[in-house]
């Protein structure tokens, strides 16, 4: 029988655990574009802080925009993140959202 090495073990862990957490993302999409300010919020800032996309801030700032109006948070984040953008990089936040998010 043969042995799994640390290493192994830890990549099974992480590609099934993987299942769960894209199952997870896929119901807080699922939330935010059904308009829950939470699921909103929350998106946002997995857009801010997450990695391998080089837009990120921009739809971080298309959904804290999105949550602005039902909550304190999301329109301070909005407020902070639009001010790490260039005004051409707000403008595609907007147009990202209008295309894709519908009305708040």
């Amino acid at each position: 029988m043969k042995r799994w090495t640390p290493g192994v073990a830890a990549l099974m862990l992480c590609l099934l655990g993987g299942q769960v957490v894209y199952a997870g993302l896929r119901s807080l999409r699922h939330a935010a574009h059904s308009g829950a300010p939470n699921a909103e919020l929350k998106l946002g800032e997995l857009y801010q802080y997450g990695v391998g996309r080089p837009d990120h801030l921009i739809h971080a700032l298309a959904w804290y925009e999105r949550a602005a109006p039902k909550s304190a948070r999301a329109a301070e984040l909005a407020r902070q993140t639009a001010a790490l953008l260039t005004p051409e990089e707000r403008q595609r936040a907007a147009a990202w959202a209008k295309g894709r998010l519908g009305p708040p």
